[in-house]
């Protein structure tokens, strides 16, 4: 990274030198301060490590000969140990990690309220020196603050403030005058006497300048021109004054984001993730957070953001993966099927029923119909139990009384009803023949009209005509329109704590929320009582569907909120603009980083299409960028152009069964791409043939949103319709 070329002062030379030798001056203190914390934590982690060894090797040697007490004490000094030993090693990973870039910024800040006003409109150059915060005239000397990715203490004094701290709000919501911050103690307010932007860059001090509107627009585009990899990265030092109020937002309930492509909606997501694990320790922890992502290949690719922000990986599902978690051992489930592959009209319908909020809202009011109903499904009959018989009529009233209780629990207090009451007037005989809770509950089970979740669903399917929309894939396997309907049904059964994988879940995490049909939303509102961060861009959609407002997402969650994120900030204006041509998106606001305008090529045939191909390899090769990204519509045409291009040049095929995000070149489909993000992108078959409907439209448009610094579209002899005003080679 290069210094930005417009300081505070740009004329003032001098003044830029002084600061430069101040803040490097600082830097090799604090450097030499972490170096020796580096050594002291890597020598405290070797010795938990060893202690933690020997108590285990003492342990094992002695197994068998410890009374059962000291056994136990044993293992749980095993344990103290190991917990220890693996806070020592993070703490000293952290502190490895300062020594690269211990911080990216510095406030100064004058403590009171007539500070504000001594202190609004005063130069701070002026006023301040470079390397301490000089002084306000009538007031004493600012308190500096050094702003990094974790926090560093110093023989009990604080050299560096996390990004997460309450002060560092400063930096990334105030301009130099009045500002404040919500302290532990209470709201400070003040003056923010300067605002330096630092970059440093495996410890060498790459840059200093103070502030200002040019200077902050300029560090930006820096930031954004930077290549991407196979890993997304933390934002910390680029935070905009929008995303950060995002990021703390610490409300409980659901925050809906609704983000336009490139507006950095998953990574603000992550970082909100980070900001609540840090603020709110006593009740969140990595464990007690999970991620829904579209795919396995995503959630690879967002797995460094919260390990570079020092907070352990958190568990992760993609959509096919939490389905099948939630419907073990009631039905197995198909793969997602492309619907740019579809060739099967009657089963494309299919899937275009069930993914409408219609058919999710007549689900689960039928299934909140029968469970509030009491009896509806169930049918009982004079039932045997011990030396009494629990009459139809009396089951009847007391399933109806538990009535909304789930199936299941609702069954298992009946069989509890019958016994006790059926212990009172057994005797003799009659009391070794006394069934268990568990005989009994499955007894009444068999009463049930409904015996199980898919049970239910072709009951509901019965009762509103529908049917002919269940066809299952295989035995036993559901198609994957099917499979969170019937975790719904299986919700009515079994009762949210019925699930062990959302049971310990404090706060979920659905990225692309757009991909979820809205019974899938219905369902992880249901299963998922919890603080939820929602993401996505209702423009964004791969499926075939109709796209719908944010708000109709937030309807499946009680008090859900909605916040709009409307600046791109990951394609050059040139792409963005052209994005929003092909689909206006009103409100979108491109953030002006200029690049070469997007590259239109006839192509003719197939052969044309692989040499334009390996002219974009080659000018991408020669850019000395990292990642391409060839683009087709479907996962069969990527699967083939996989094959075909793979014969000249080294590329990696995208799946849904890839688990890793490779860089490089990657060949894909539009589907598996969002989400994703690379250098360049190759567009393949623009053509009218390929992008012709709505739902086209939208395919194009997350296409054309992938590409951050250059855009190759090929064509064959007529590009697509909603590329017909823009200009071609």
């Amino acid at each position: 990274m290069t210094a930005p070329t417009t300081p505070l002062r740009a004329n003032d030379h001098h003044q830029a030198n002084d600061i430069e030798e101040a803040e490097r001056a600082h830097l090799t203190a604090v450097l030499g301060q972490v170096r020796v914390a580096v050594a002291r934590s890597g020598a405290l982690a070797a010795r938990t490590e060893e202690s933690h060894r020997e108590a285990g090797a003492q342990l094992a040697a002695s197994r068998g000969e410890l009374a059962p007490e000291e056994a136990h004490l044993s293992a749980f000094e095993l344990n103290r140990l190991d917990a220890q030993a693996a806070v020592a090693a993070r703490s000293h990973r952290r502190l490895e990690k300062l020594l690269a870039s211990p911080y990216f910024a510095r406030v100064d800040f004058l403590d009171g309220d007539d500070a504000a006003a001594r202190g609004a409109g005063a130069d701070p150059d002026a006023s301040a020196g470079p390397d301490a915060g000089g002084t306000v005239p009538g007031g004493g000397a600012p308190e500096v603050t050094y702003i990094g990715r974790f926090a560093f203490t110093w023989e009990n004094k604080a050299v560096v403030s996390d990004w997460r701290s309450p002060v560092a709000a400063l930096f990334y919501d105030f301009e130099p005058g009045p500002a404040a911050f919500q302290a532990p103690a209470g709201e400070r307010r003040g003056t923010l006497v300067r605002k330096r932007q630092v970059a440093v860059e495996v410890g060498r001090l790459v840059y200093a300048v103070d502030s200002s509107s040019s200077v902050r627009d300029e560090v930006l585009a820096q930031a954004l021109s930077r290549s991407s990899d196979a890993k997304m990265h933390d934002i910390v030092a680029s935070i905009q004054r929008e995303q950060n109020a995002v990021i703390r937002d610490e409300a409980p309930g659901t925050l809906v984001i609704q983000g336009v492509a490139g507006s950095g909606k998953t990574s603000i997501a992550l970082h909100r993730v980070a900001y609540l694990l840090y603020r709110q320790k006593e009740r969140l922890s990595s464990q007690s957070v999970a991620i829904l992502s579209p795919s396995r290949v995503f959630s690879d690719y967002i797995s460094g953001v919260l390990p570079e922000l020092g907070e352990e990986p958190v568990r992760s599902w993609s959509l096919h993966e939490l389905a099948s978690l939630l419907l073990e051992g009631i039905a197995k489930v198909a793969p997602a099927r492309s619907f740019a592959d579809e060739a099967d009209a009657v089963r494309a319908e299919r899937a275009q029923v069930k993914g409408t909020e219609k058919f999710a809202q007549s689900l689960a009011a039928w299934l909140d119909g029968q469970l509030a109903a009491g009896g509806a499904l169930f049918e009982p009959h004079d039932l045997p139990v011990g030396g009494d018989v629990a009459e139809a009529a009396w089951l009847a009233e007391r399933f109806s009384a538990y009535a909304p209780v789930p199936f299941e629990e609702r069954l298992d207090l009946v069989a509890g009803d019958a016994l006790e009451l059926a212990h009172g007037k057994t005797f003799g005989r009659y009391a070794h023949a006394m069934p268990t809770r568990r005989e009994l509950r499955s007894r009444l089970l068999r009463m049930m009209r409904a015996k199980n979740p898919l049970a239910l669903y072709r009951r509901f399917l019965a009762d509103t005509g529908r049917s002919a929309l269940l066809k299952m894939a295989a035995r036993g396997t559901v198609e994957w329109e099917d499979s969170f309907p019937l975790v719904l049904c299986a919700w009515a059964f079994r009762g949210a704590d019925g699930f062990a994988a959302a049971a310990p879940v404090r706060h979920l995490v659905i990225d692309e929320m757009q991909d979820l049909s809205p019974a899938a939303h219905e369902a992880v509102s249901r299963l998922f009582r919890c603080d939820k961060t929602l993401l996505g861009d209702a423009n964004q959609l791969v499926d075939g569907r109709v796209a719908a407002p944010p708000e109709t997402v937030a309807a499946h969650y009680p008090g859900a909120r909605v916040v709009r994120l409307m600046t791109s900030y990951r394609s050059t204006f040139e792409i963005t603009e052209l994005a929003r041509r092909v689909l206006p998106v009103g409100g979108l606001v491109a953030v002006e980083r200029h690049g070469e305008d997007p590259r239109f090529v006839r192509c003719g045939d197939t052969a044309g299409m692989l040499a334009a191909v390996g002219a974009a390899v080659g000018r991408w090769r020669a850019a000395g960028r990292r990642t391409l990204g060839i683009i087709a519509k479907s996962d069969f045409l990527a699967a083939r152009y996989a094959e075909l291009i793979g014969r000249v040049h080294e590329v990696a095929l995208i799946t849904d069964e890839t688990d890793t995000y490779p860089g490089g070149i990657v060949v894909t489909s539009v589907r598996l791409a969002k989400g994703l993000e690379f250098d360049e992108a190759v567009l393949l078959d623009a053509d009218g043939r390929q992008y012709a409907t709505e739902a086209d439209r939208h395919l194009l448009y997350v296409a054309l949103t992938r590409a951050m610094h250059g855009l190759t579209i090929l064509y064959r002899d007529e590009p697509s319709p909603f590329l017909v005003d823009v200009p071609r080679g």
